[in-house]
């Protein structure tokens, strides 16, 4: 029995000797031996792969793949990946591994010429929504965007911040962001500094003036109290978080979205720059953003569609600056918003620069026809997506609420 476990000692050291003489000189006596035994083939990740690309733009086909026991695999493009000319176009991608094991993936993209909503969406990242309206469209939606990366509202390490003056950089001005409401060009260095420097004044409100930018939430943070930046979440969401100048922001402060020239509204107040307050505690955009409005908030309400924060998007919510229920409307008019003011190239764009910071995507900007699908036409919305749960001493009940809704009680 001694002889027994002194001959097992005695190969374990020796098997060790040779594994690390095997690592050290590099001999691949290891690899040669799994290799031997591996018959799985790599895995070709196409998930970030777009589905579409402008017209001769200088687009890369960067591919990766990983395998079961080798550390590197290789990605072959069998065709010609190109985008000189328009229309659908296919190629094969081969991946192979040190055993010499192959796996194909026959990758179908489109060459467009002008930017649409499409353009930037993963490969099969929508899979799943095919013929789903209404509610069950909303709860897919939901599982495809919720989980996304998350950054801190202000930190020395990349924040909300650094994000947005990527998402809204002025085109024409790489040093400056685009103010939401104003539509101003604004320094990036003018934000929301406690001693701002010259050259951050400017032309603003018909006079020379210091302008500065800061974040707003175009879903009020307060509406529905996720208030505050530790919690990350809502109140650091990207995609409806956007520069403003600080001046129209607190104007909008946190008014609901309302039509305020339709012919049914009092207290109408020109702000400048083709906005206005109107009623009691209500505002409306200038025209050229109206529909990138809406879209943010339909995103808004798909997202945080859970038991942590459950955000409904209403007809004719009450007016009352102070109350903290997690509702935004006014609906009908955000959704005519939505076509009367469709999804611009600028959005397609911030779109796919918060998805490279959140991985998640809005995907009324990727897909516009999705709106109706989920929330209806201005004049026909879906009443059955608002569903409020009321809690008495002795039970729960859930109501489901045309077009208005009722506060929560205990």
């Amino acid at each position: 029995m001694k002889n027994k476990r002194t001959l097992t000692l005695v190969m374990v050291i020796l098997v060790a000797l040779v594994l690390a003489l095997d690592y050290t000189l590099n001999l691949g006596i290891l690899s040669n031996i799994l290799s031997s035994t591996d018959n799985e083939a790599p895995v070709i990740h196409v998930e970030q792969l777009p589905s579409s690309y402008l017209l001769n733009s200088e687009a890369t086909l960067d591919v990766s793949c990983t395998d079961n026991l080798d550390e590197q695999c290789t990605v072959d493009i069998i065709g010609t990946f190109d985008t000189s000319s328009l229309g659908q176009k296919t190629v094969t991608l081969k991946a192979t591994d040190d055993a010499g094991n192959e796996a194909t993936y026959d990758y179908t993209y489109n060459v467009v010429e002008e930017a649409d909503g499409s353009m930037f969406i993963p490969v099969g990242y929508y899979d799943g929504i095919e013929g789903l309206t209404g509610a069950d469209l909303k709860a897919a939606l939901y599982n495809i965007i919720k989980d996304h990366t998350e950054y801190p509202y202000t930190s020395t390490a990349t924040d909300t911040w650094d994000i947005l003056r990527e998402a809204d950089e002025d085109p024409d001005n790489p040093d400056n962001v685009i103010g939401i409401y104003t539509g101003l060009s604004i320094p990036k260095d003018c934000q929301d500094t406690t001693n701002p420097p010259d050259f951050c004044e400017m032309e603003a409100y018909g006079e020379q003036k210091t302008v500065e930018w800061n974040r707003e939430h175009i879903w009020s943070k307060s509406r529905g109290d996720f208030s505050d930046p530790s919690d990350l979440g809502a109140h650091t969401d990207a995609h409806h978080l956007i520069a403003a100048e600080r001046v129209m922001n607190s104007t909008k402060n946190n008014r609901f979205f309302e039509d305020c020239n339709d012919g049914d509204d009092t207290n109408i107040e020109d702000r400048g720059y083709g906005n206005y307050t109107c009623n009691t505690w209500e505002f409306e955009p200038r025209d050229e953003v109206k529909g990138d409005v809406a879209r943010m908030i339909f995103y808004m309400a798909v997202r945080y569609d859970d038991v942590d924060l459950d955000l409904e998007v209403v007809d004719d919510p009450i007016e009352d600056k102070d109350l903290k229920d997690p509702v935004y409307g006014d609906l009908d008019d955000l959704l005519r918003w939505h076509l009367e003011d469709p999804v611009s190239e600028k959005e397609i764009l911030r779109n796919q620069v918060i998805y490279t910071y959140q991985g998640n995507r809005n995907p009324f900007i990727d897909m516009p026809e999705l709106v109706e699908d989920v929330f209806g036409t201005p004049d026909n919305f879906n009443t059955y997506l608002h569903q409020h749960v009321f809690i008495t001493n002795d039970h729960q009940v859930n109501i489901v609420l045309p077009y208005i809704y009722i506060r929560e009680y205990l």
